[in-house]
């Protein structure tokens, strides 16, 4: 297993579901549509003549027949755009994001941890048998074994989680507000719930269908950097990998030598010396 690389890309906005296109689509046709209606006045004059209505009534009446048809468009537009882009970030073996939108994501998250000083956890998720279900049985059975994580990270992971494939058999869950113990239970809660699922399929999938963790919150790291989350969080995976296979490991960083005690070694290695040599 190669250790993950995140490449960020400034020129793309990060997205967020509450920012939906169809209300920015829906509040520009209503600006086009007060736009129309200052050429209104003309439009009723000249058809004012065919009315039994008085001009006023008759300019109200275009402005509002206006105003909903730009609505209208906007908002269906929006919707079409909206389909768009959420096709876009999401793979569609899995049913959950993809790399592009947990790069978005990630890059966002981190950012607003670090500044409102809240804990942040990251999950990298292995399947462990991918290839030999592949070689074994074939890509449809290793692409339903995909589909199957897929629906657990569905089902498991909270609102305000992003799930996403991170390419080939490895996922990612961002976990916001939350820490590395915290993050283990959710960890521990996809296991159990895969494990479940798994013993309704036949074979191989029943046996095989496994996946290893690797844990990291952003407290464990040197600096509040995506690309170094992700590192730490994939070495943990790695050791998971390492280790056995479908079990969880939480990335610990290394405590820095403690440069007293290595004076303190120094001075009794030569006080012994001295000693010696007298």
């Amino acid at each position: 297993m190669k250790p993950a690389t995140l490449q960020m890309s400034a020129e793309e906005p990060h997205s967020r579901p509450g920012a939906r296109a169809r209300h920015r689509f829906a509040i520009a046709g209503v600006a086009l549509a007060l736009a129309a209606g200052l050429g209104t006045p003309a439009l009723a004059r000249a058809l004012s003549h065919s009315w039994t209505l008085p001009i006023e009534v008759a300019l109200i009446g275009v402005g509002f027949v206006v105003a909903l048809g730009f609505l209208a468009a906007g908002w269906a537009l929006g919707r079409r755009v909206d389909r768009l882009s959420d096709e876009a970030r999401r793979d569609p073996v899995t049913k959950v994001g993809n790399r592009r939108h947990l790069e978005e994501c990630l890059a966002h998250e981190v950012d607003r941890a670090a500044r409102a000083k809240m804990p942040l956890s990251l999950l990298m998720i292995d399947v462990d048998n991918l290839k030999q279900l592949n070689d074994g049985s074939g890509h449809g059975v290793g692409d339903r074994a995909l589909s199957i994580v897929g629906d657990v990270l569905n089902d498991t992971c909270r609102s305000r989680d992003v799930a996403a494939r991170f390419g080939g058999d490895e996922f990612a869950v961002l976990l916001p507000r939350t820490r590395a113990a915290e993050a283990r239970i959710v960890a521990e809660r996809i296991r159990t719930q895969l494990a479940a699922r798994r013993r309704t399929h036949d074979a191989p999938l029943d046996k095989l269908l496994t996946v290893s963790i690797g844990i990291c919150d952003l407290g464990s790291i040197d600096a509040p950097r995506a690309q170094l989350l992700l590192e730490a969080a994939d070495r943990a995976l790695y050791a998971a990998k390492q280790a056995g296979r479908d079990r969880i490991i939480i990335f610990e960083r290394t405590p820095p030598t403690s440069t007293v005690i290595l004076l303190d070694e120094r001075r009794r290695s030569r006080k012994k010396h001295t000693r010696f040599s007298g």
